[in-house]
């Protein structure tokens, strides 16, 4: 099953979980895996885990084997290494989930009653369930070699377990993606974050649909806090799976985001310290698992400065990140290629404020993004003041990621109308491309089919008896056709009127809301844009 080579790898990355578990000042990020461990997991149909605690360190760390789509809150067996810090002892062991939130695949649920009945249980209460084959004291020694080759005994049966299950039962189940939504919703709710149930269908589609999304509106209307909420929602390893980044009033390239190349000693490289070259490195190693990279005050520089890169790879057959010319070079914990993949599993969302600070988005940006407002509600404002609360988005760690893997390979997927909606929804962009395209606002085949693919997905997100296919057009025309427009009153009255009889022959609440609220501005000031501050 494992060779001699793959074995010393394993005994190696399970010292390096062992020292890391033993110092209290360590960081809580998981262990690199080395390229064979992780290519022969692949083969076997499991993966290597390890968790250090989120948010603070836990008293418990572990190293699990993990089925292919199973997850350490999901109920299920595994085997796991558990070590105690208090005692400083590891403890090899048959692992029985925790949390045992229902499971979403089928892998084994409980051990042989044979191999586990005369063992005893893990001297804690938190994995009370697991039971113990072997215990070290590595106080002193750490002897790795003889916890990897108890390891492999337990990941040995554990695999036969696997084999057992009949290979249509070895897949997840089809998710249902209107529970995601329903699911993200009251999540949020739980820890004091006031969002609809309309503003998480329309994000959650918009990032399906294509994985960059602009946020703007109102200052302080929650905006970064939702874009957080849903990455740290889906994600096992926010510190892994998550990077946040405030945009610099001074990016005039894309060294920020990806760095460059050491002038001064040869064969290094300068990896920034926003950490999105370790986001795309881990991305590339675990595919399935959706990562997020979150762009603050998106707009305090030139977007198609610092961003240029990002938006054509996007959009190529073979999107590369280009880094620099001279093969691999290094950097502290990485090996930095000459160009590198954006991998299809990473999800960006800019958040935009509009001021004498900022700078508006081109075309092009807008035309590979979906665009979402935020406004406050009086109903909204008056539930906030009523019981005002500091919401914490750690308090969401992975409530949902049973529901990641689903969700990337939905992003991932075709998606098609069927011939009815495909037909309506032809004649409702028709009717609006004339007026747009008077002021030079038309949209092109990608916006097109774009906005098909987005009514879809809203579709799924919505469940079938729930989905009007009206709401899926509001925020398509709100979201995709509207935010290129701005100018002075001569250029604007006559495509926002057309807008304003179409928002209402349609009842797009949405659509007339914005173009009432343009109207007026052109009325007031003689000029008008999308962005408002």
């Amino acid at each position: 099953m494992f060779s001699a080579s793959q074995q010393s790898a394993l005994s190696e990355y399970i010292a390096k979980f062992i020292q890391k578990a033993k110092n209290s000042q360590s960081d809580l990020k998981q262990i690199e895996i080395p390229a064979s461990l992780i290519a022969h997991s692949d083969e076997l149909g499991f993966k290597l885990k390890t968790s250090f605690g989120q948010g603070s360190r836990t008293h418990i760390p572990w190293l699990a084997c993990l089925a292919n789509g199973q997850g350490a809150s999901v109920e299920g067996v595994y085997p796991v290494l558990l070590f105690h810090t208090e005692t400083n002892r590891l403890y090899v062991t048959y692992g029985v989930s925790e949390t045992a939130i229902e499971k979403f695949g089928h892998w084994p649920t409980q051990w042989p009653s044979d191999v586990i009945a005369q063992l005893s249980y893990f001297p804690h209460s938190k994995y009370e369930n697991a039971k113990v084959l072997s215990e070290f004291d590595c106080s002193s020694n750490i002897d790795a070699e003889a916890i990897a080759a108890d390891f492999l005994k337990i990941i040995h049966l554990f695999l036969q377990m696997l084999a057992q299950i009949p290979p249509d039962l070895g897949k997840l189940k089809s998710v249902k993606m209107d529970e995601l939504t329903q699911q993200l919703l009251e999540s949020t709710h739980q820890v004091g974050l006031s969002f609809s149930l309309n503003q998480i269908n329309r994000l959650l589609a918009a990032q399906a649909t294509k994985p960059f999304v602009i946020l703007t509106g109102l200052s302080g209307s929650g905006k970064t806090k939702l874009a957080e909420a849903m990455a740290y929602w889906f994600s096992e390893d926010p510190r892994s799976q998550v990077c946040m980044v405030a945009v610099g009033a001074d990016w005039t390239n894309n060294e920020p985001l990806l760095g460059y190349a050491d002038a001064i000693n040869e064969g290094r490289y300068c990896v920034p310290a926003s950490g999105i070259l370790q986001l795309l490195d881990h991305a590339q190693k675990t595919p399935k698992a959706p990562h997020f990279l979150i762009l603050d005050e998106m707009n305090l520089s030139h977007v198609e400065r610092y961003f240029a890169d990002f938006l054509s790879a996007m959009e190529s057959a073979e999107p590369k990140l280009a880094l620099h010319g001279q093969g691999t070079l290094k950097a502290d914990t990485l090996d930095v290629p000459a160009s590198l993949d954006l991998p299809r599993n990473v999800f960006i969302i800019g958040t935009v404020n509009v001021d004498e600070t900022t700078y508006m988005f081109s075309p092009k940006v807008l035309d590979r993004a979906n665009v979402i407002e935020f406004r406050v509600s009086v109903d909204q404002m008056s539930a906030f003041l009523a019981a005002p609360t500091s919401a914490s988005v750690n308090d969401l760690n992975g409530k949902g990621a049973h529901y990641a893997e689903a969700f990337v390979a939905r992003a991932q997927a075709e998606a098609s109308l069927d011939p009815a909606v495909a037909a309506q929804l032809q004649e409702n962009l028709v009717e609006l491309f004339e007026p747009l395209a008077e002021v030079g606002a038309e949209f092109g085949y990608r916006s097109a089919k774009e906005i098909a693919r987005f009514v879809a997905i809203h579709r799924e997100l919505s469940g079938d008896d729930k989905w009007n296919y009206k709401d899926a057009l509001d925020a398509q025309v709100m979201q995709k056709l509207m935010p290129k427009l701005h100018g002075s009153t001569r250029k604007l009255s006559g495509v926002l009127d057309a807008l304003d009889k179409f928002a209402d022959a349609h009842e797009l609440p949405l659509t007339q809301d914005k173009v009432k609220r343009m109207q007026k501005r052109l009325k007031d000031e003689g000029f008008t844009s999308f962005a408002e501050n």
